[in-house]
């Protein structure tokens, strides 16, 4: 029986943070298609790219700096599954992370993610 990706380790640039389980969402970016109908009623595709993305929300750990967060530039996110799968977000930068609610921070990463 396979195991189902329910939670993820978040390490960015060496400092691992701890996430709500479940709450990790991880786009690997390309491209999109939309459909275009031309004037006699044919249907064709238009191509969007887009790029990388994470959303998490961080559990607020004594020591968690939100300006820490808000400071990723240029870093490396190794995004760990609990079943093997993981990703790697390289040239990663810093979205949002404004708010400490309730003991956590929604934040969100943009970067180049690979598979692994």
């Amino acid at each position: 029986m396979s195991e189902i990706l329910s939670r993820q380790k978040i390490t960015i640039d060496g400092i691992k943070y701890s996430t709500k389980p479940g709450s990790t969402q991880v786009d690997v970016g390309g491209e999109d298609n939309e459909q275009v109908v031309d004037e006699e009623g044919n249907t064709h595709t238009s191509g969007v790219m887009k790029g990388g993305s994470m959303e998490t929300t961080m559990i607020a750990i004594a020591g968690l700096k939100l300006r820490t967060i808000q400071a990723v530039r240029n870093a490396t996110i190794v995004i760990e599954g609990n079943n093997g799968q993981d990703y790697i977000m390289r040239n990663a930068r810093c979205g949002t992370a404004r708010v400490i609610s309730q003991g956590e921070v929604k934040a969100t990463f943009y970067g180049d993610v690979e598979e692994v």
